[in-house]
């Protein structure tokens, strides 16, 4: 499979997201948390302002603030201010120190100084973690994976390896990638847990970024996977990466503890659902629950009412590179014909792909899409898909003229025959409008 790419000097509409935004997403997925971007005070106000825009809640992330002054004399001593006023003030359980461009190219160590700060305020019990994410390289992907193997790797080191009490065969770790919405990671939790499973999720958007209602302000996170369930995972039997993003946490785990792991590349669609179902009644020697079959049914049943329309149709695919290629094989179970998919980079699952895929913008998208039925992309995609007369299906991040995306559900049986049901419908109205403009001619 070739990786192509479109050779232009600028970026036009650009759908790369950067991964410190992505770092700052997955810290949200832990309770009492607080994501630290180590650069200037305007990086940490386009990621919160992205992220309060689409989940339309709170969003745990505070800034090192840094001057050009404080760049060439001493980052340091930003830092460590920053550290003292949120541990002293909110006294979190978890921080994680992002790096961000500035401080990347500046050459700051700050990872050394979080090691020597660590070790002399130890008796403070907060977890403090640096993480490397400069934005010129990457996207909100690989920040995310990067973050949440940080979080893995510390809670190894912690516990020297060894994990915190007997094994616990009947507990899962669950590494929901990216792509996922929360509603999306509450679906998978249900689904592992009807076949006798605890599940340990990290991260765990679904507790605390599915829009409940809690009275007061934190500057803390007030959902996700609370530390000493991190501690535990090293307990758990086996390991599910949704997303091949985070088949390196899954791995380190398994080198740490002998933790087994399974990546799932793709989780949309009939095909994908019955490889998670199949490996799940492998794994637990249960049959697959009543609910599920009828799932089953119900989507097929779908399948088949909205082939008629669907049968014939194109489409273009602009997403983070897992999320591409996870739609682009339910397009083609729906028998979609696929003019382009597009990531914002590249990563060895792209390499290895069947599909061609273009590493660019929507721009790009754009150009490849002309005469397609069906756009896939974030919100920023809108305005391209009406240009080239396309129906428009939101996904990705971020989604911000649109209410509820982030409690979606397109995982599961249930998920695709919402998915299959939401798009079919898309098409009719297309058809309809198209026939109306002939008759006006």
């Amino acid at each position: 499979m070739t990786v192509k790419r479109f050779v232009k000097p600028v970026s036009v509409n650009p759908l790369t997201v950067g991964p410190s935004l992505g770092g700052v997403l997955a810290v949200q997925g832990c309770y009492r948390a607080i994501a630290l971007l180590h650069g200037a005070q305007g990086c940490a106000a386009f990621s919160k302002s992205l992220l309060t825009r689409h989940f339309r809640d709170t969003i745990a992330v505070q800034t090192s603030a840094l001057q050009e002054m404080d760049v060439i004399f001493d980052a340091d001593r930003n830092l460590e201010e920053a550290l003292n006023l949120v541990i002293a003030k909110h006294r979190p359980d978890l921080i994680v120190v992002i790096g961000t461009e500035l401080t990347d190219v500046s050459g700051t160590d700050y990872s050394a100084f979080i090691r020597k700060y660590t070790r002399e305020q130890a008796s403070r019990g907060c977890l403090i973690i640096p993480v490397i994410l400069p934005d010129f390289n990457g996207s909100l992907e690989l920040g995310y994976s990067a973050v949440v193997e940080g979080i893995v790797d510390a809670v190894i080191q912690g516990q020297g390896g060894r994990a915190p009490g007997k094994p616990a065969a009947g507990q899962i770790n669950l590494l929901p990638g990216s792509c996922l919405t929360p509603g999306d990671v509450m679906e998978l939790k249900e689904i592992i847990s009807d076949f006798g499973f605890e599940v340990i999720t990290i991260p765990d958007l679904s507790t605390s970024l599915s829009g409940h209602l809690l009275t007061g302000f934190s500057p803390l996170t007030r959902g996700g996977a609370p530390l000493d369930d991190l501690k535990q995972m090293l307990r758990s039997r086996y390991t599910i990466a949704i997303g091949a993003s985070m088949e390196r946490p899954a791995r380190r785990l398994q080198n740490a503890a002998c933790i087994p792991y399974q990546v799932f590349s793709g989780i949309h669609g009939l095909c994908a659902t019955d490889e998670l179902l199949a490996f799940l009644q492998q794994l637990s020697g249960v049959s697959v629950p009543l609910r599920y079959r009828w799932q089953r049914e119900n989507l097929l049943d779908s399948m088949l009412d909205a082939h008629f329309h669907y049968a014939g149709s194109s489409a273009v695919a602009a997403l983070e590179p897992d999320h591409v290629l996870s739609m682009a094989a339910w397009l083609k179970e729906m028998g979609v014909m696929i003019k382009g998919l597009v990531a914002p980079c590249e990563t060895q699952l792209l390499k290895e792909a069947e599909q061609e895929v273009w590493i660019g913008d929507l721009d790009d998208a754009e150009t490849l899409g002309k005469g397609a039925d069906l756009w896939i992309s974030n919100c920023h995609g809108r305005k391209g898909a009406a240009r080239i007369r396309a129906s428009f299906l939101a996904a990705g991040f971020p989604v911000s003229d649109e209410l509820g995306s982030y409690v979606n559900v397109s995982v599961g049986y249930r998920g695709a025959m919402d998915l299959v049901n939401r798009v079919g419908n898309m098409l009719i109205r297309r058809e309809e409008a198209r026939h109306e403009d002939r008759l006006c001619q």
